[in-house]
């Protein structure tokens, strides 16, 4: 893969079709600056406070798996000049118990990899990676079809998406900084590269 390319590609992408990207990243943003503050308040909190604080932290990451594959296929469809509009993309199909349901699955088999080493739970983490992208796409495929999908499609790519990902810690480090500023634009790029990358694996 020639990840300079793909790369190109995505801001091509982000920049014919921004407004539907800068809503992806405000909800993104808005999520993750929520959750750090909840877990900086937990820092300062009372038992019963943290209790209530860490049970809120649940909850957005639930949000944030409710969304995943909406959002994929959000990114795939401007990807592939396919899109027509926010609703149209994000509501598509209705198999959002089939897509959480895998998606929790996936964060487990996660979880039990990184119980054994943290290696192992990084590697597996990307094996699954491209799941809420087939999910996306294919309205009848079931969920260990999916993840045997994604499996095989990242065999032998799981340290060129891993040197993909580090390839945006500086958009990440200068999002920090500016409070989440730049990353209204590092965020759409960023979901548009992987969404180039899995077009190329899956086309």
């Amino acid at each position: 893969m020639n990840r300079q390319s793909i790369k190109q590609q995505a801001k091509e992408d982000v920049r014919k079709n921004y407004l539907p990207w800068l809503i992806v990243a405000i909800i993104a943003i808005s999520l993750s600056f929520l959750q750090g503050y909840l877990q900086l308040t937990d820092q300062t909190s009372f038992v019963d406070g943290s209790a209530r604080i860490q049970f809120q932290v649940r909850w957005l990451n639930i949000i944030e798996i409710i969304l995943l594959v909406p959002f994929s296929r959000l990114a795939i469809h401007l990807c592939t000049g396919t899109f027509r509009s926010i609703k149209e993309s994000l509501f598509k199909n209705e198999q959002w118990l089939r897509d959480i349901g895998a998606l929790l699955l996936v964060a487990l088999y996660t979880f039990l990899w990184t119980l054994l080493f943290i290696i192992p739970g990084i590697i597996k983490g990307y094996s699954y990676s491209l799941v809420p992208y087939i999910l996306a796409e294919d309205d009848t495929i079931s969920i260990t079809e999916a993840i045997a999908l994604s499996q095989r499609m990242t065999e032998g790519y799981k340290w060129e998406l891993f040197v993909l990902d580090w390839s945006f810690i500086l958009w990440d480090i200068a999002a920090g900084l500016t409070m989440g500023i730049i990353g209204f634009y590092s965020v759409p790029y960023q979901k548009a590269t992987w969404t180039r990358y899995y077009l190329q694996l899956s086309r």
